[in-house]
């Protein structure tokens, strides 16, 4: 019987040389300088998100109701994928405007009112 020899994996801690070394781009160089023609990708999708909306004009709000009594589950999995995973922390305009005195102020207003021996 011949015995199997175990051939061990060549070591890819190298460059790999693949043969079109020769005919990729050069750094900051484009392979379609004009670019994408303008709206040619667009218009399949232009056209898709208006038959869309035409179809949601007739049937959104009622196909949702059924959806909800029908398939809860579905539903509430719907919905959750339209929530962002990570909210984004905003600062409300007005709070932006405020001073440090001012917002010194406030903080000590609000943590009054969650004291529960405060009079407030």
């Amino acid at each position: 019987m011949d015995a199997v020899v175990a051939r061990r994996p060549e070591s890819t801690g190298g460059k790999q040389v693949t043969g079109r070394e020769s005919t990729q781009f050069k750094p900051g160089q484009s392979g379609n300088p004009g670019g994408r023609p303008k709206g040619s990708r667009n218009k399949l999708s232009e056209e898709f998100f208006q038959d869309l909306y035409d179809v949601w004009q007739a049937f959104g709000k009622p196909a949702l109701e059924t959806m909800a009594m029908l398939y809860p589950a579905e539903f509430v999995r719907m919905v959750a994928s339209l929530i962002p995973k990570e909210p984004e922390a905003t600062t409300p305009p007005v709070m932006e405007r405020l001073s440090n005195a001012q917002l010194d102020a406030l903080i000590a207003e609000l943590q009054s009112g969650l004291d529960p021996a405060s009079d407030g």
